[in-house]
């Protein structure tokens, strides 16, 4: 497959900080990687690595997506807990039969997102930076108080208190909560062109694993 690599302007500055790499206007460099249905998404990410940056970026600071709306390959930030690279397969997505069909499209490599803040740190920072006070020192004070939990306190990716805090009532789960994609049945063909006869939508459901949304705390 074909991997364009987006140097943005966080990536360059990041890239430079850390390898020592100069200059750098923007422009996207373009790979070809050997890949296979059978293939984890770290194996994947480790020959982009290879090919990127001959292991100067390892594969967990790169982020994967594809097609236009940017379709997240693997983990979604670094440090990602829900999202294991090593036990899903490349073909649990659908690029590949995309790119059969579309040969000059391809997947997009750049630096991979940090890791979000814990929760409410973004927030009282925000309010404390538009009360001119320093926002370190409101995050530490709501720290002592109480009012914020400490990171060490908290669940993968700030602590080591587990995932049960990211579950919620499956009367209230999403297909978005799901980072993975949906895994199909041999049965399942969507079409508009079934049986009027044929009961149900016309398809069989996907299986699909409801993982709670790291991001969503509430």
């Amino acid at each position: 497959v074909t991997v364009k690599v987006n140097h943005g302007e966080r990536v360059m500055a990041e890239e430079r900080g850390r390898f020592g790499r100069r200059g750098g206007g923007g422009a996207a460099e373009t790979f070809v990687v050997d890949v296979s249905p059978e293939d984890t998404v770290k194996a994947l990410k480790e020959r982009v690595s290879a090919a990127v940056s001959k292991s100067a970026l390892s594969a967990d600071d790169i982020q994967l997506s594809f097609g236009p709306s940017e379709k997240l390959i693997g983990k979604r930030f670094f440090g990602d807990p829900l999202v294991d690279e090593e036990a899903t397969l490349v073909k649990q997505y659908t690029f590949l039969e995309w790119l059969d069909q579309f040969p000059h499209w391809h997947l997009t490599a750049r630096l991979q997102s940090s890791t979000p803040p814990p929760p409410g740190v973004a927030i009282a920072k925000a309010a404390a930076s538009a009360e001119k006070e320093d926002p370190e020192r409101a995050v530490e004070a709501m720290y002592a108080s109480g009012e914020l939990v400490r990171p060490e306190d908290l669940p993968a990716p700030w602590g080591d208190k587990g995932l049960d805090v990211y579950k919620r009532d499956p009367l209230v789960r999403s297909i978005g909560d799901n980072p993975l994609p949906p895994s199909y049945r041999q049965a399942s063909q969507p079409s508009n062109m079934q049986s009027a006869a044929k009961a149900g939508a016309g398809w069989e459901p996907s299986d699909v694993d409801h993982v709670p949304n790291v991001l969503d705390l509430s």
